[in-house]
């Protein structure tokens, strides 16, 4: 509040001198020059003072929002986002094998999550049902390049 009673009382000052200056020049073509350079003078001193409290203004409504590890809820979030991107893997896995004709037993997910909250797949680990030994192979490439992801195809023996 103490700046805008500075400012105020310098925009007053300024108006009691350029009316002071104004009185004193004589009339005519000078007068029109002075006019001018006093209403310049009184724009810029009406303007600089808001210019130098303007960067200010954004700092006064800021909101201060907790940090990412402060909220109660980020490990409720995190792990639920680790989860939906499980699935989601394991839905195109088992997708991509059926699409190939071959048929997943289980797929295992590998994952981790960095302190930034994103998700680093490591590896991809698919259990084919018993009796499709022969594909992993196949699965493996397919894979390999659908995902572009390092997967490892394994056959079921026990059944």
């Amino acid at each position: 509040m103490n700046a805008v009673r500075e400012w105020s009382a310098a925009i007053c000052l300024t108006a009691l001198v350029a009316t002071f200056l104004q009185s004193l020049v004589p009339g005519g073509s000078m007068e029109r020059m002075v006019r001018f350079v006093l209403g310049a003078f009184m724009i810029c001193a009406i303007i600089v003072p808001l210019a130098k409290t303007a960067p200010q203004i954004g700092t006064w409504f800021q909101v201060d929002t907790p940090s990412r590890s402060s909220s109660p809820f980020v490990g409720t979030v995190d792990r639920q986002i680790s989860e939906a991107a499980q699935e989601s893997i394991q839905n195109l896995v088992i997708t991509e094998c059926r699409n190939i004709g071959v048929k997943c037993k289980n797929v295992r997910v590998f994952m981790d999550t960095n302190e930034d909250g994103s998700i680093s797949i490591n590896k991809v680990v698919v259990i084919l049902a018993k009796g499709y030994r022969s594909d992993c192979e196949k699965a493996s490439a397919h894979l390999q390049k659908v995902l572009g992801l390092k997967t490892e195809v394994i056959a079921d023996e026990n059944g």
